[in-house]
Formats: C-alpha cells, structure tokens, sequence
C-alpha cells in the first residue's frame, strides 16, 4: 500500500554520506521526518543531530539491513558509482535492499538513477553512454532490472548531469524521458532539487512504479 501523509515519516536512507544523500537528510530533517542514515562511515554525517539516528553497516549485508528495517515508512538510495570504473555497488545494492525489505515486509522503495539510460537523450548521452558512462550506465541498467522485477511500490528518479547548486523547487518531471525543453544531452539539476523530488514523492505519491525524468527547463529557469 502506498505511502499518503501530511505527517511525519520514518524514513531509511542508502548513500546518506554522497551528495545527493546529505541533501536527502537535511531536507528530511527539515520537514519534520525521522531519518535513519545506514551508512559505512558515520563520521562523515558529522555530529549528532535531532531526528537522526546513525546505523552503520554494510549496505550489501541483507540480514543487517533486515534488521535495521522494520518500523519505517519507506527507503531511499541516493547510491551512485563512485568513477566511471567498473562497478557493480549499485545494483548488488538494489538486490540487498529488495530482498531485505521483503523480509522487514517495507513496501516503499525511491532510488537515484541516471538519465543516460533514456534512448531520447541525444547524441551526447547516447556517446557518454556507450563509453565514458558505459560502466555506470550497466550498473543502474541492472539495479533497474532488479527493482523492477520486484513486487514494491517503487520509483526511480533518472536526473541528468548533477551539480552543488541550491534548490530552486522549480524544475521539470516527465515520466519514461526527460522533461521536454530541459536541453537533453545537456540538461542538469541539483542535488538539493532531487532531493526535493523524492520527499515530495515519498509525501505523496504520484509516480508509483515509474521511472521519471527530472531536470530544469526553460520554463523552470526563468
């Protein structure tokens, strides 16, 4: 069943100490919601703050996932590659997450995933993906697959080139391709604004098993 709540949240958080996750807690910490950081270095997080409770673990264990679980409303990753090398970190995360939230019975799922995989992307993205990106391309190809194939209440956001800007709460969503007008190949949004779209998403959903496009257009940067 479906997350819809004007109320606080426990929310369980993947990639807490990478950019768009910090941007996850603080924003989640804003708005009044319980956020639990599983995290393999908890001094990246800084000091103890209200609202915060610091798990760390590895986030490919699924029995200390499993444990970890139960009492919250949804899970979040923002995991990312850490380089264009070779890696599987993404997907062998989505596969402990599925499988642990199946045994905490949590149903909600929003995970961070890469515009390069839309095929409507451009001539750029359609190079990156089959060279600088080719790695993390496959690696979120496969973490889709697998959460896909899953029974969960699931969403993927896919935001194209990242950057530190702060969050304009403007911007576009579109699902199955990148928001029309938002550049294509060179489009972007912040961390802060992704970040702003998976809690509003997790608040109240509209976008159950979809893959949506996020990023800023000519409208939104007006």
């Amino acid at each position: 069943m479906a997350i819809t709540s004007n109320s606080s949240l426990r929310l369980f958080i993947l990639g807490a100490t990478g950019g768009s996750g910090r941007e996850l807690v603080n924003q989640a910490l804003q708005r009044n919601h319980s956020v639990t950081a599983f995290v393999r270095s908890p001094h990246k997080l800084g000091p103890p703050r209200d609202g915060l409770t610091v798990i760390q673990g590895n986030i490919l264990d699924v029995n200390a996932l499993a444990a970890a679980l139960p009492g919250h409303d949804a899970v979040l990753s923002a995991l990312g590659a850490p380089g264009p090398a070779k890696n599987t970190i993404v997907s062998e995360s989505a596969r402990a997450t599925v499988a642990a939230m199946k045994a905490a019975g949590l149903r909600r799922l929003l995970l961070v995933g890469v515009a390069v995989l839309f095929p409507s992307t451009g001539l750029l993205a359609s190079l990156l993906r089959n060279t600088l990106l080719r790695n993390i391309a496959t690696d979120h190809a496969e973490m889709e697959r697998i959460v896909k194939a899953s029974d969960l209440d699931w969403t993927i956001a896919r935001p194209p080139r990242l950057t530190n800007g702060p969050s304009r709460q403007r911007y576009g969503i579109t699902d199955d391709h990148l928001p029309p007008g938002s550049g294509g190949g060179a489009a972007s949004i912040s961390r802060a604004d992704v970040a702003h779209f998976l809690l509003n998403e997790v608040e109240r959903p509209a976008h159950l098993r979809r893959i949506v496009g996020i990023a800023y257009t000519r409208n939104s940067r007006r």
